[in-house]
């Protein structure tokens, strides 16, 4: 997901580049650039939160503990995820 923001962040530059080559108006296109950055700091906040639950697993885990299932979190990143991919997608069918 970090990978995919970085991406999604420099395609602006990568189109202004191209409307420059061709000898058109770099425009400025600044929202490649917020979904790109929001994209990665989702990144970083998976990254933590599957960190910190695998911790508290394992210590449970080894500790014979049962584990309980609490996954509100999970559940709400995931749908934020998902919405996030429709809305992408819905981008790219109305400007393709």
């Amino acid at each position: 997901m970090m990978g995919f923001g970085f991406v999604v962040a420099r395609f602006g530059l990568f189109l202004r580049e191209i409307a420059v080559v061709r000898g058109g108006e770099a425009t400025r296109g600044a929202g490649s650039l917020w979904a790109g950055t929001a994209l990665v700091l989702l990144g970083v906040l998976v990254n933590i939160y599957g960190a910190v639950s695998h911790a508290r697993f394992r210590r449970r885990f080894d500790a014979g503990e049962s584990i309980p299932i609490s996954s509100g979190f999970g559940i709400i990143l995931a749908s934020l995820l998902a919405a996030i991919g429709l809305v992408m997608a819905v981008f790219l069918l109305l400007r393709g």
